[in-house]
């Protein structure tokens, strides 16, 4: 196992982040309540939907639960308005996005970059990566790397790397 770098400063485990209330050990009437607040909640749920869908089958029989003509009237008019929305958002964030990539191509085509400073960062790299882990050539007949725990690639390290280099 290799050291724990100095930035790491607290280790936090599954158990510390993941609070189960209702599978975890507690008393049985507070499931028996959060069952039974469930079973309700969906009920709630569940009862409007259907309602709904029945009345908007049956429109044009008597077979509905209401079958009121202001009621199908407000459903055609909110599900127009929803719909004019969801064109709404559709188009102006394909504005956007075209938009977007316009100015991106636009900035990519103006971008310039130190081919001597890159070469030079992926040699560190490279570098850096075989010393870790061995040399290409072992790396790539591999099917796996086992990697003990803290010796994974580390952005702060290869940063460190860089900045000592004068490549940052």
């Amino acid at each position: 196992m290799t050291s724990r770098p100095s930035y790491v400063v607290h280790e936090v485990t599954e158990k510390d982040v993941t609070v189960e209330w209702f599978f975890g050990p507690g008393h049985l009437r507070t499931k028996v309540f959060q069952v039974v607040w469930v079973l309700v909640s969906w009920f709630f749920v569940v009862l409007p939907v259907f309602i709904t869908a029945s009345s908007l089958l049956h429109r044009h029989d008597e077979g509905g639960w209401w079958s009121y003509q202001e009621g199908f009237d407000m459903w055609d008019r909110t599900v127009f308005l929803l719909g004019i929305l969801f064109v709404a958002f559709v188009l102006i964030f394909l504005g956007l996005h075209l938009l977007d990539r316009t100015s991106a191509t636009a900035r990519n085509a103006r971008r310039e970059y130190d081919e001597r400073r890159l070469a030079l960062r992926l040699e560190i790299a490279e570098t850096w990566y075989s010393d870790k882990y061995g040399p290409r050539a072992d790396r790539v007949v591999r099917r796996s790397v086992q990697i003990q725990p803290y010796g994974d690639i580390e952005t702060y390290e290869l940063r460190g790397l860089y900045r000592a280099n004068g490549v940052d």
